[in-house]
């Protein structure tokens, strides 16, 4: 937009030059319609009203939702010219209503090319969680038995232990500090942990089965009447075909922590 007020700007120069001539006839009236034709010309272009503005911005849709329907990715030069002609207050809606609108029509191909592109656009931590909850979205589509991916802990609690609280966590080996899921529990022999117990949409167990992940698991144990805590870590490699994996903590395999 400040390179149209350049232009515009730059071409007042021969208008310019005949005012400041010394011997030129009728400047007002010629200043006056150079004047009234410049401010035509911004407004046909960055008006709030702008009709050629808004020819094409509808291109750029249609463009858009032609390729969703042929279910493809979308062109680089179109994404520039999205970029270019889009004001920045809409571009987060448009690109936002575009990946919407290629999965709930199953446009798998085109939703991807879509979400690839416009992660840049969602910039405050509220719009990057949408962001996420997109991809997250999209991958549950093109993954479907990936969406209720589930890990099963069988606990059995230290010896003379019937009163217990405690806590499982999940972390990605060697990744940032943040579980991909997690989960307390109280006199429980089996805990259950699924993508829903992750505080980051897409940084959940669905993401690190299909990697292959080697995952962390951090458990704490509580015991009431001993009033003594106890924990397990243990290092985890899982089948990437399965979706739901399991795994038993004996009650020798509690370690008591120091006080």
């Amino acid at each position: 937009m400040i390179i149209v007020y350049l232009l515009a700007f730059i071409s007042l120069f021969p208008v310019y030059a005949y005012l400041l001539a010394p011997k030129t006839k009728n400047k007002g009236y010629i200043f006056g319609i150079s004047f009234l034709i410049l401010i035509f010309c911004l407004f046909s272009f960055v008006g709030k009203y702008s009709f050629l503005g808004s020819m094409k911005e509808q291109e750029i849709n249609n463009k858009i939702f032609l390729i969703i329907e042929q279910d493809n990715e979308i062109p680089v030069n179109l994404f520039n010219s999205f970029d270019a002609i889009i004001d920045e207050e809409s571009k987060l809606y448009w690109a936002q209503s575009y990946i919407q609108k290629a999965m709930s029509e199953q446009k798998l191909q085109a939703a991807e090319s879509l979400i690839s592109f416009s992660e840049k656009y969602f910039m405050t931590s509220d719009e990057k969680f949408i962001f996420y909850t997109l991809y997250t979205q999209l991958r549950d589509l093109k993954f479907p038995i990936f969406a209720n991916s589930k890990f099963i802990l069988n606990l059995s609690p230290p010896a003379d232990c019937e009163n217990y609280k405690g806590n499982i966590s999940l972390f990605i080996m060697n990744g940032p500090n943040i579980p991909i899921a997690s989960q307390n529990f109280q006199n429980s022999f089996e805990v259950s942990l699924g993508n829903n117990n992750s505080s980051i949409p897409g940084f959940d167990l669905a993401s690190a089965y299909l990697n292959q992940e080697t995952l962390e698991l951090k458990a704490s144990l509580f015991c009431v009447e001993k009033n003594l805590d106890y924990f397990s870590e243990n290092a985890l490699l899982f089948d990437q075909n399965n979706h739901i994996n399991t795994y038993n903590i004996r009650p020798n395999e509690w370690l008591k922590r120091e006080q």
